[in-house]
Parts: C-alpha cells; structure tokens; sequence
C-alpha cells in the first residue's frame, strides 16, 4: 500500500515544489547558453565581436502562473537572476515590498494615472505610447528622477506594441525625452510553437531594427524576445536577454521540445475523501445527470470544483489518483465538489462486507504523481481543449498553497 502523506490543516489544497523551480531554472540557463549574443554593429571592429553572456528575465507574472508570485521571486532572486517581469504596476509594487531590488519590467502597457508608482517604486514600464511617455518624463522631471524603460516592437503579435516599421522613428522620440532612459527593446511571439517560417522572420524584423538603431546611435542595452517556446526552439545572436515563463514552472509550451530539455513539474494539487457511497445500477450522478451507473459501483466525493478552478469541462473526462489508481470522474463538476469511481479500489461486495480499504480522509491526487502513475496539467489541458498555462492559473490561483523545499 502507498505510504501517504495527508496535511490535516486543508481539504484541498496545491503544493509548491520549490527544488523543482530551482531545478528547472539551471536547465534554462544550459539551454540559452547555447545561444550567442555576437551583434557585428555594437562593436567598432566586427571581426572582434565578442560574446557574451546571455541573461535571465523571470516571468513571474499571473501570481507566478499560479505558483505564488512572492515565494518564487524570493527563490529566485536568491537564485540570482537578473531581472524579473510581471504584468502590471500592481504586482511590481508588489515585489518591491517584498524586498525585491533587482529590474522589474512591466509586460502590460499602462496608462498615465500611474506614472508616480512607476517612479516611486523603480519600476521599468513598457512603453508604446506617446502621449503616456510624455507624462513620464514630466513626473520624472518633477521628482528628479530618470526613469529605466522597455519599448515593445510588434513584429506580428497585434495585441499592442510599435509597428518594427514605425518603430525606429518612435525611438528617436523618446530618445529625446531625456528622464526617460530605454533599458530594452523586445517583441513577442505569437506562433512560436506552430509557425517557424513566421516566427524566424519576426527576429529577423527585430534584428533589422536593432542594427539600424545601433549605427544611428540609439543603442539600447537589452534585446528580448524568447519567452519558453522561443527559448527552446530558436537560436539566434541578437539576443541577450531570455524570459522564461511556463518552463520555469516545469510545464512545455510544445511537447517537442521534451527532447531538448527535462523540466520538474513545480505543481501538483491534493484533496481528500470526504464521502464514500454505493452507487446501484440505473442511479445517476452530479446536476444534469450526465451520467448514469451501468452497473453497481462505489463512488468518493472529493471537495474541489470549479469554484476552486477545477474546471467544468473535465466532467465525465478527468482522472484522479488514489492508491496509485486513476480514477474517473464522474458526472458534471459541481462548484465545491468532484465524484470520482472508485470502484478499482473498493469493490461493491466489500463495501457491504465493511471491509474498507478506503478511507474518509484517505489521499487525494488531481494534479501530480501518485506511485507509478501521474496526472499532468498537460493531461487535464487536453480533456478541457485548453492549455497547461490555464490549468496552473487557475487551480494555482484559488487554492491555498504548500511550499515544499530541501
């Protein structure tokens, strides 16, 4: 029998493996060491070009994607990574309260009513508006202050950004406005993972820029564009600066690119049985009853649903853990509640006998490994036609976490 280990304080809550992280971010580092930074127009003399080391931007973003923004930010700033990015002001004045002293970008682009935040707290917005920038650097005059910036190029993403074709006129702009310092240029990529043709021709967009931009002059220090999927399958020379999100958390944004390199997944999420029944033939199960007993059956009702970002389309299709056995769920997820068949574990027939092998409080595995078997976010991503990064949001987000570290 497995040993088990059943925390008494929760019903249902997420671990956090943070040896996991730490591992996964000295994989990222052997992987973007294969590339180079060896950009001919910084240097004078391009027959002497040298390289260099290429940097680490943790996205941290989205409570860490669910991990728990302020636990991994402090591992990782232990870790020494160079720089942190998040979404918004918010989460950054966030870090800073927490001690955080290292450059943290802001992804999302923002809007003027929080310029003295910006500034206040050290943090490096990204800017593709003028009028906004302007607003910058007439705060940043008052204050006395210079304020450390990232432009973002669109190359193809058409969420926001500076067209790569209006882009370098836009710089020469803000080049003028002298609070205003440009710490980085980046774009980002929409089809990394499905389109490679379109994707190479984006970092050749950026490259084109940069080059242009160096030779007039406006050299900007950092240039990114490689979030996971970038990183682990693109190679190029004209970035220096990596941004990993999703793999620093052990999940893949493409299953392919389990060849080039073995990640630990940081999740799992554990519950507990609260109610354990004999299910007769014809009996139906869960609102809707979607589903009806083809024979006898025990069923546990497990406290998690979608209230708990369990998501409402992996009714009559997930799998949970227990005893090391996949388990089926059952009928629709509820809001507070999942039943599961766990009948493999305990037959009808012992269920009448007394005869309990399972357990009210016995463990519960819904996201993560249990003996020899596993239940990935990958796997319920694909039950809800969704994506990993959803699955950890979600039940990472709403569920009280449990770090675990050496």
């Amino acid at each position: 029998m497995l040993k088990e280990s059943v925390r008494e304080d929760y019903l249902t809550w997420a671990e956090i493996d943070l040896d996991a992280i730490k591992y996964n971010l000295r994989q990222i580092r052997r992987l973007a060491s294969r590339n180079r930074f060896f950009l001919p127009s910084r240097h004078n003399n391009p027959s002497k070009t040298k390289e260099h080391k290429i940097g680490v931007l943790a996205v941290i973003k989205a409570d860490a994607y669910g991990h728990g923004m302020v636990e991994v930010a402090k591992l990782l700033d232990e870790e020494g990574v160079e720089s942190f990015a998040v979404s918004n002001v918010s989460e950054g004045v966030r870090l800073r309260k927490i001690g955080i002293k290292k450059p943290i970008l802001l992804f999302e682009t923002t809007l003027p009513i929080f310029v003295r935040d910006i500034c206040h707290y050290s943090l490096m917005p990204t800017v593709t508006n003028l009028d906004f920038a302007e607003e910058l650097n007439r705060y940043a005059y008052k204050i006395r202050r210079n304020v450390y910036i990232h432009i973002q190029v669109d190359t193809g993403m058409g969420r926001f950004g500076i067209w790569h074709e209006d882009a370098y006129d836009f710089i020469r702009k803000i080049m003028g406005l002298r609070r205003l310092i440009i710490y980085g240029i980046y774009t980002h990529f929409p089809v990394a993972d499905k389109d490679r043709r379109f994707t190479l021709r984006q970092v050749k967009d950026l490259y084109n820029l940069v080059v242009r931009l160096d030779k007039s002059g406006f050299v900007i220090p950092f240039i990114h564009a490689s979030n996971s999927m970038g990183l682990a399958g693109y190679r190029t020379d004209v970035l220096n600066l990596v941004r990993p999100g999703l793999m620093l958390y052990g999940l893949y944004p493409h299953p392919r690119l389990r060849k080039d390199i073995k990640l630990k997944p940081a999740l799992s999420v554990k519950s507990k049985v609260i109610y354990l029944q004999k299910i007769s033939k014809g009996r139906g199960i869960s609102y809707g009853r979607t589903f009806i007993a083809e024979k006898d059956m025990i069923v546990a009702t497990i406290p998690i649903g979608y209230n708990d970002g369990y998501l409402r389309c992996l009714s009559n299709k997930a799998y949970v853990l227990i005893k090391g056995v996949r388990c089926a769920v059952l009928g629709r997820v509820t809001m507070d509640e999942i039943v599961v068949d766990v009948s493999k574990i305990i037959s009808p027939q012992s269920f009448d006998s007394g005869s309990r092998c399972l357990r009210l409080g016995s463990l519960v595995t819904l996201v993560g490994r249990q003996g020899k078997e596993e239940i990935s976010a990958d796997e319920l991503a694909q039950y809800a036609d969704t994506i990993n990064y959803e699955i950890v949001c979600s039940l990472g987000n709403r569920l009280p976490r449990v770090y675990k570290k050496r």
